[in-house]
């Protein structure tokens, strides 16, 4: 019995460390910008956080690609990375996800 107490707090479909599921196409709709400057006309969506605990160039990918994710639940069309922090234990990479409207 305390077993599947336990095993149901772990699986939680309230927990909030996990990456949301999205569609490859979505991933694929959304564009990468290398400044600010070019997305000034569209709408801020909100700035996201990826996080990884490996170390290296796996980590940071690992990173960058959670805070993609993240930015394209939300329905952004357009992305910057806004920075980044590596530290002994995890990586931390930021992103700015931005509304465009469609593409023309």
């Amino acid at each position: 019995m305390r077993w599947s107490m336990l095993l149901a707090l772990i699986s939680s479909p309230f927990d909030c460390s996990s990456v949301p599921k999205v569609a490859p196409e979505r991933m694929a709709a959304m564009h990468e910008v290398k400044d600010e400057n070019e997305v000034r006309a569209c709408t801020l969506i909100g700035r996201y956080l990826g996080y990884s605990t490996h170390a290296g160039e796996e980590g940071l990918k690992q990173a960058r690609d959670d805070a993609r994710v993240k930015a394209a639940a939300t329905g952004a069309t357009e992305f910057y990375y806004d920075g980044d922090s590596i530290s002994p234990d995890v990586i931390t990479v930021a992103v700015k996800a931005f509304d465009c409207g469609p593409r023309k």
